[in-house]
């Protein structure tokens, strides 16, 4: 399992948002952001521009094709087109059901797939 975290302007939020439609996004948590990369450390803290940090947890077979999506979507070769982050998920669990790894990640697992609580 992966967890990918996206940091994006904004301006580029809905044209990803229906390519990862297209892909079956597993789901999707937005939360508003600012900070400054290498090259902008001139930035003041009022100054810096908004972005979007978005948190994909997924199947390890499904993280190429979100980090594609997003990099195509956000990608203009110019400063500020953000930065993609890819870490390994040790564990998740689904509050609701109880599962537990891959299983709770996508729809309700076969009574063999993931563990319970």
């Amino acid at each position: 399992m992966k967890l990918i975290i996206a940091i994006i302007p904004p301006e580029h939020f809905n044209h990803l948002l229906d390519d990862l439609d297209e892909q079956h996004l597993p789901g999707l948590t937005v939360s508003e952001a600012r900070g400054f990369g290498q090259n902008d450390r001139d930035f003041t803290d009022v100054e810096m521009p908004p972005k979007l940090r978005l948190e994909i947890a997924c199947q390890d077979e499904e993280a190429e094709t979100i980090i594609n999506a997003i990099y195509k979507s956000a990608h203009t070769g110019q400063r500020g087109d953000g930065k993609i982050f890819v870490l390994p998920i040790a564990d998740v669990l689904r509050i609701k059901t109880g599962e537990r790894g891959p299983a709770a990640l996508g729809p309700a697992p076969a009574a063999s797939e993931g563990a319970k609580i």
